[in-house]
């Protein structure tokens, strides 16, 4: 019942800011962008519309932005919770974290101060957790993070709408086609967004600021409602790719440039040009090029060499691939078969580190603000995700790995954050004699170089 109230009560304020806040200066209200809305220097395209973008979603683009949401989506966050030294104990099945998890989460940036000072664990049971593990009926949790990701890679943004239930917690979680959707504000209204349009067709639905998660990528241009899409950055990339594999196609199925000409000394009638001509290509066609021809009567044969591949353009096709790549943050080593094995971990770390790691970042704190107060009025609960950086891993690795060489750690610590169970003779470090103290007591009686005892004759 507590709990019952405790929610109504954070619902009731949240819809009071809702009513009242955010208060911002006038200058803010209207579009932030006051630029050109050019593409190119020449100035003959106008912006691209968000259907514009989701058409150019092909060739280089879509391998870059599949990447980076495939990647992000095989990450999803997890539920941890923190106890600080006068709070009760969470209801919820929980499980304690090895030192080296704890470690990673406290050095999290976003993570506030009362939460790095409290024990944190993770919850294993929860409804938040039932909830991302089975969205809606269409779509799972690996659904849910890809398309939100995907969304962003394109267009810059992504909306869930949340549908409330009767005891105030979201019962489905719906992504809505980013296309479709545009923030809006009401005439000399001072809240960022009244409300967010959603339109299909001749169709058009509005949804309350409260119901939307707004997941968005920064924009210069506008930093409160829009989202600068990766794609949308290389615009002109990406669109010339498609420009020149649109011309080679139809220039493939469309030139009207013969094999060969043939020239008669003399001038023939037009029965006599058809006849010849299906003689040609009777002979000649379908598998039967190299056989003789003997001619009735002098004829000049010359044969025409097309080639729809050599093109100027060719030359700037791995120039403009690379500028795409870059814009999504993802390396080229992913996207050409010239590599090794060396750059392609190297690329990866970089991927990770640079490209992974902050969308994970973004994400997170993106659901501690507006998804987690639903569930958790205390702020106690919070969600963060795995560390992608292999190198980071590789590191905790080391350093383990030298702890318990110089009796930092025993082997039942190392146990216990591997998830193994203790054993008896691992609660004391175990050395060399040569780290040994020099006042340890009866040195001789420890063999050289172990740190064990020495083994008699009869085995003692």
């Amino acid at each position: 019942m507590r709990n019952f109230l405790a929610r109504a009560c954070s619902r009731a304020v949240r819809w009071l800011e809702l009513k009242s806040a955010p208060s911002i200066p006038g200058v803010l209200g209207g579009g932030q962008w006051s630029g050109t809305q050019f593409v190119d220097a020449y100035k003959r395209n106008r912006a691209p519309t968000p259907n514009e973008q989701l058409a150019e979603l092909k060739n280089t683009a879509f391998t870059c932005a599949s990447i980076n949401a495939a990647v992000c989506a095989a990450y999803p966050p997890r539920l941890y919770v923190s106890t600080s030294k006068n709070e009760p104990e969470p209801k919820c099945l929980t499980r304690s974290l090895d030192r080296r998890s704890s470690e990673q989460l406290r050095s999290l940036p976003f993570l506030s101060a009362r939460h790095k000072a409290a024990r944190l664990q993770e919850v294993l049971d929860h409804p938040l957790l039932n909830l991302l593990r089975k969205v809606n009926p269409a779509h799972n949790s690996f659904d849910l993070w890809e398309l939100t990701t995907f969304y962003q890679e394109i267009l810059g943004s992504a909306y869930w709408k949340l549908d409330i239930g009767g005891l105030g917690v979201p019962e489905a979680i719906w992504i809505l086609p980013a296309q479709n959707v545009t923030p809006k504000r009401e005439p000399s209204s001072r809240r960022l967004v009244d409300y967010y349009e959603y339109r299909s067709g001749m169709n058009s639905e509005r949804f309350r600021p409260e119901d939307i998660i707004h997941f968005r990528y920064p924009d210069p241009r506008d930093p409160y409602t829009a989202g600068l899409a990766p794609l949308r950055a290389c615009w002109e990339q990406a669109a010339l790719v498609s420009d020149y594999l649109a011309f080679k196609k139809a220039t493939w199925e469309n030139h009207a440039v013969p094999g060969v000409v043939i020239s008669p000394d003399e001038i023939m009638g037009e029965e006599e040009r058809d006849r010849l001509e299906a003689q040609w290509n009777a002979k000649f066609r379908r598998g039967g090029a190299g056989r003789a021809l003997v001619s009735e009567s002098g004829l000049k044969v010359s044969v025409l060499a097309s080639s729809v591949g050599d093109l100027a353009t060719l030359a700037e096709y791995g120039k403009t691939k690379e500028d795409i790549a870059n814009a999504f943050h993802v390396p080229l080593s992913f996207l050409t078969s010239e590599t090794n094995l060396a750059n392609l971990q190297a690329a990866e770390h970089q991927h990770m580190g640079k490209a992974i790691f902050p969308r994970l970042q973004r994400r997170d704190q993106k659901l501690n603000e507006q998804l987690l107060p639903y569930y958790d009025p205390s702020g106690r609960l919070f969600v963060a995700s795995e560390d992608p950086v292999p190198y980071n891993q590789e590191i905790a690795w080391r350093q383990q790995e030298v702890d318990l060489k110089f009796g930092i750690m025993t082997i039942n610590e190392v146990r216990q954050d591997r998830g193994l169970a203790p054993v008896p003779w691992g609660d004391t470090p175990w050395l060399p004699v040569a780290w040994a103290p020099s006042d340890f007591p009866d040195r001789g009686s420890l063999a050289p170089g172990t740190g064990r005892a020495k083994v008699d004759e009869e085995g003692q």
